[in-house]
């Protein structure tokens, strides 16, 4: 088992940076300019711009959402895969590595233990104007909720980063 940790250790690890840093990119992105844009359709009250979302998401969103929901979840095992074979193998940057896959799923518990998850599901998947009370308290989170998943994917990725350096200070 420890030898085929160690062996998956280095592999794990790029796949947690790549992934980690992509959905990071995704969650900035969307925090500065997507969110904004998601909050003045929904907050527009009219009808047909309000419910443009659910009508791209149903047509050519479908596969672009199913590919980021995908890279958001591979995201997490990646960092928890890298966490596992840190601790297999002892190594002694178990400690970078916890801090990795805490702050690296941290985003995405946060996102659905809030009540986020359901409420921009609500507002997003609306086929109705929804109540103008969901669609304020939606436009009050997304913002700050989404630059709080960046924040905690960039500590992911800095901490992963920080192992390779880790590793070059203990073995020179």
């Amino acid at each position: 088992m420890a030898a085929l940790a160690d062996r998956l250790y280095w592999p794990c690890w790029l796949a947690a940076c790549v992934l980690t840093g992509v959905v990071a990119g995704f969650m900035l992105g969307h925090a500065l300019v997507l969110g904004r844009f998601v909050e003045w359709l929904a907050r527009s009250g009219s009808a047909e711009l309000a419910l443009a979302y659910p009508g791209f998401q149903a047509d050519a969103g479908r596969a672009s959402l199913t590919a980021f929901y995908a890279l958001c979840g591979l995201e997490v095992i990646a960092v928890v895969a890298f966490l596992a074979a840190a601790l297999v193998t002892r190594r002694q940057q178990a400690g970078l590595a916890t801090l990795a896959a805490a702050a690296g799923a941290l985003w995405l518990v946060v996102h659905y233990a809030s009540g986020f998850g359901a409420l921009e599901s609500r507002v997003l998947g609306a086929t109705v104007q929804p109540p103008r009370l969901v669609v304020a308290r939606f436009a009050q989170l997304n913002t700050p909720i989404h630059l709080f998943h960046a924040a905690m994917l960039v500590t992911a990725l800095g901490a992963l980063l920080a192992v390779t350096f880790a590793t070059r200070r203990q073995k020179g």
